[in-house]
């Protein structure tokens, strides 16, 4: 990539300096540094997934992506340079996806960049993991705001924490065959994961459990 390039994804950058995007930024070259790469499209959106998920999961409306898997994709595709070391640099994939980032910030007429702008622009970039990750899971950009704009219960929902069966039995304090127990019997709502075996509980669904008590059946 030639310095023009390269001072044009740095300015980008910096043109919509924020928080968030500066904690970003440090991620990515952790990943970078760590996979001896340049910092590339793949390498940003690994950086925000891990940035945003819970118990390795990043959710957002019609959307679950697991993000292990797109770490050790990134880990396995990504082109390792030898002189990492010294400092990495922007790749061609990531100049052209902050033209598309500063582009979706105009278009919201929102300031400052958030992460919602950041999921928009990987989905439109259509380069890399993120174009292959969005054209397999077939979600459309129309969807996902859409979604956004409901606010309220849904979105919240969304983003609420997801529990393994194992993480659940923790919080509630009985062991995970019991959680297994009220998944069977309808007790208790889960979703399994597109394409796996691997079932994950919404917080809000494990409130539902719990149940009021009258004073007189606690035990002295």
């Amino acid at each position: 990539m030639d310095d023009s390039a390269h001072q044009e994804a740095t300015n980008g950058m910096r043109a919509l300096d924020a928080t968030f995007l500066n904690d970003l930024q440090a991620e990515m070259s952790v990943i970078a540094i760590r996979n001896g790469s340049d910092a590339t499209v793949d390498v940003a959106f690994l950086a925000y997934l891990s940035k945003m998920a819970r118990f390795g999961f990043f959710t957002f409306g019609p959307i679950t992506i697991d993000v292990r898997m797109i770490e050790d994709l990134v880990e396995r595709t990504g082109h390792r340079r030898a002189d990492v070391a010294h400092g990495h640099t922007y790749a061609d994939d990531f100049v052209r996806f902050t033209r598309v980032l500063m582009e979706e910030v105009r278009r919201s007429n929102r300031g400052r960049v958030d992460d919602l702008h950041m999921l928009l622009a990987f989905m439109r970039c259509g380069e890399g993991l993120p174009g292959r990750v969005f054209g397999e899971l077939g979600v459309t950009v129309d969807q996902v705001e859409a979604f956004a704009r409901s606010g309220g219960r849904e979105a919240q929902a969304a983003l609420a924490k997801l529990y393994s069966p194992e993480e659940a039995a923790a919080y509630l304090g009985v062991h995970v065959q019991t959680v297994r127990g009220w998944i069977r019997s309808g007790r208790l709502p889960a979703s399994r994961l597109a394409g796996q075996r691997a079932l994950r509980i919404r917080a809000g669904d494990l409130e539902a459990v719990l149940e009021p008590i009258d004073v007189q059946d606690v035990p002295e």
